[in-house]
């Protein structure tokens, strides 16, 4: 019988990884994860390099907090054409390809802005965040909607967690070594021609399965606005705030490192080309064993346990940087803690995706809403990190005069490694109220 069962599913992964979306969906991960550190932790590598002080840099992250609040215009993604590009990309692909056009436009003006007119390029960087999110809002659902099969439910978020690790180390480390070079202003306008592979992409995917438009009235306006949310709590009936509650604490320890992570490698002395040398190493084959580990738990495992060991190492990461902070820039330990982030990194991410699929198919109207059902937990996975990462910087000041700049960051990570045990707690409870066997 197991033989049986394993050979199915052998056999499921091999057709899934002959299947052309599993392939479309890496190119869509590095498009979807390029901009992400851009308007985050290699914003604040680029702007402590310019003097700016941590407080501003952690304020300063707050502009990624539009990615935690899609869900406000995810509805109108979901219902509303585009004129001229719906009727030549269907309604999926036409949002991503003007916000792949969008990403690129801001990534050039916060090129020729720069860190000396700082309200202006917090401006650029919220256009990019704004566009990078509507990405994201489109790419998502574009992805649920083909998922056909268990196979597909561990797979495609594998793959296009693969293509967004790839993008993280363009935008992490790659980076430094060309800004070295050339500077940041071009390092970042180079990197706003890379969307052409998103851009690429967009165009070479099948359109989505499911097409929906919105006519305007007074009952399509509560169907736009209110009835997607109104059938996710129906869906999930007693478990939506349960649901919820755990996804807003799921990734916060690793929200919190953001902003300040980058400022730490530079006052404890890391050169930029070894920084970006361990992150293309072993940074980077950390990472894709982590996803790879992520999508294999997906697949054998099943999402409950795959969901409660991301918890479960999620946290790691904030242990080993706090242990980094205090270790005046040794290199080895810089490489464990590589290799503990991107590993444990790799496992959450993958697991989350896997979840917030799970939970979006599982609605009872999932497919008709499968844009805002989505969009609405990840805004809630995103939105108290991506705000509470804004007071990381000021925390690190904060306790700095009484601990002394190396202790303080280490405190300070420790601190937010102990919010995953409360996480834990919840993961538990979650499966004993059958929230993952729906």
């Amino acid at each position: 019988m197991i033989a049986h069962e394993t050979k199915n599913r052998v056999k499921a992964v091999g057709a899934a990884l002959r299947h052309p979306t599993s392939w479309l969906l890496l190119g869509m991960g590095f498009s979807a994860g390029l901009p992400f550190l851009l308007v985050g932790g290699t914003l604040g590598f680029w702007l402590r390099s310019s003097g700016i002080s941590l407080t501003l840099i952690g304020f300063l992250g707050w502009v990624s907090l539009l990615y935690g609040l899609k869900v406000v215009w995810a509805p109108w993604m979901d219902k509303v054409r585009l004129p001229f590009l719906h009727g030549w990309l269907g309604q999926r692909r036409s949002y991503m390809l003007l916000s792949q056009i969008g990403v690129a436009l801001g990534l050039i003006a916060m090129a020729l802005i720069g860190p000396q007119h700082l309200a202006g390029l917090a401006c650029a960087a919220l256009f990019v965040a704004f566009a990078a999110a509507s990405q994201e809002i489109a790419i998502d659902a574009w992805r649920v909607e083909q998922t056909e099969s268990e196979a597909d439910q561990a797979l495609n978020p594998s793959f296009y967690a693969f293509g967004f690790r790839i993008a993280i180390l363009t935008t992490d480390a790659l980076v430094l070594v060309l800004s070295k070079r050339v500077g940041w202003p071009l390092s970042y306008q180079i990197l706003a021609l890379a969307m052409l592979i998103g851009v690429t992409v967009t165009l070479m995917a099948p359109p989505s399965t499911i097409e929906t438009h919105i006519k305007t009235s007074t009952k399509t306006l509560y169907a736009l606005i209110v009835e997607p949310f109104v059938s996710f709590f129906n869906a999930h009936k007693g478990t939506a705030g349960l649901i919820l509650l755990t996804l807003a604490l799921y990734r916060l320890p690793d929200y919190l490192i953001g902003p300040v992570a980058g400022p730490l490698y530079q006052d404890i002395g890391l050169d930029q080309d070894t920084i970006a040398a361990m992150r293309a190493s072993i940074g980077l084959w950390a990472s894709f064993i982590g996803i790879a580990a992520g999508g294999s738990c997906l697949l054998w495992l099943g999402v409950q346990r795959s969901f409660l060991l991301g918890a479960l190492v999620g946290p790691i990461s904030n242990i080993c940087f706090s242990w980094m902070a205090v270790s005046h820039g040794d290199p080895v330990i810089f490489g464990l803690t590589l290799v503990a982030d991107n590993f444990s990194n790799g496992i959450a991410e993958t697991a989350l995706v896997g979840f917030m699929t799970q939970q979006t198919l599982n609605s009872q109207q999932g497919r008709e809403h499968t844009l805002t059902h989505y969009a609405l937990m990840y805004s809630v996975a995103a939105l108290t990190g991506k705000f509470l990462k804004g007071f990381s910087g000021w925390a690190v000041d904060l306790i700095k005069p009484d601990l002394g700049l190396f202790n303080a960051y280490s405190a300070f990570f420790m601190g937010t490694a102990l919010i995953g045990l409360p996480c834990l707690i919840l993961c538990c409870y979650m499966g004993k109220k059958g929230v993952f066997s729906r």
